[in-house]
């Protein structure tokens, strides 16, 4: 899959309307009722020593911490619980990797590269790619499978096309599950 999922047409008669993948996400799942905690996002970005990008703090800022379908869960800046927290996972997934390449596994990427934003049940991390550094906003998408070697690319944009996209069925991780997502995907608030 090439280019970049950020506008797609969404009216087959030509009447000019554009869904974007922000769009998209909110008709495939709705967020929650209750309104998110918006992180101070300078404060998580001077801790993280990175600028994030704009469409995973509209996730955020509109959905919060929890998970889709059950499965795919998305780290909270700032969360109490460590393992839903942004700035641990970004500390644990560096060291993880840097025991993967000890272990004599092939990591593709330079720990400074990657960025975890969220992780399966089965214990597969997503990760954006940083390139470039300096532009949060054109990072793409890998997901590293659980216990094991595989990478899975996804160059279709950000954090929220590459959910859109699998979400509705249009991009397969093939680390992922053959029953995920499920027919009706939702978004299921974590509690903390």
């Amino acid at each position: 899959m090439g280019g970049t999922y950020l506008e797609m047409p969404t009216d087959p008669s030509g009447g000019g309307e554009t869904l974007t993948a922000r769009d998209d996400l909110l008709a495939l799942v709705p967020p929650p009722s209750r309104p998110a905690v918006v992180p101070d996002w300078a404060a998580v970005e001077a801790r993280l020593g990175t600028r994030l990008p704009g469409d995973y703090k509209w996730l955020i800022e509109t959905y919060g911490s929890g998970s889709f379908d059950e499965f795919l869960g998305v780290f909270q800046p700032g969360s109490r619980i460590d393992g839903l927290r942004l700035e641990h996972q970004a500390e644990r997934t560096a060291w993880a990797l840097d025991y993967l390449r000890d272990g004599g596994e092939q990591v593709p990427f330079r720990n400074d590269e990657l960025l975890p934003f969220g992780r399966t049940d089965n214990g597969d991390f997503c990760y954006w790619v940083r390139h470039p550094a300096d532009d949060p906003d054109a990072w793409t998408v890998v997901v590293n499978e659980a216990r094991g070697p595989e990478w899975s690319a996804f160059d279709g944009g950000g954090a929220v096309a590459f959910l859109s996209m699998v979400l509705s069925g249009g991009h397969r991780v093939s680390v992922f599950p053959d029953d995920f997502p499920g027919a009706h995907p939702a978004f299921e608030p974590d509690e903390a």
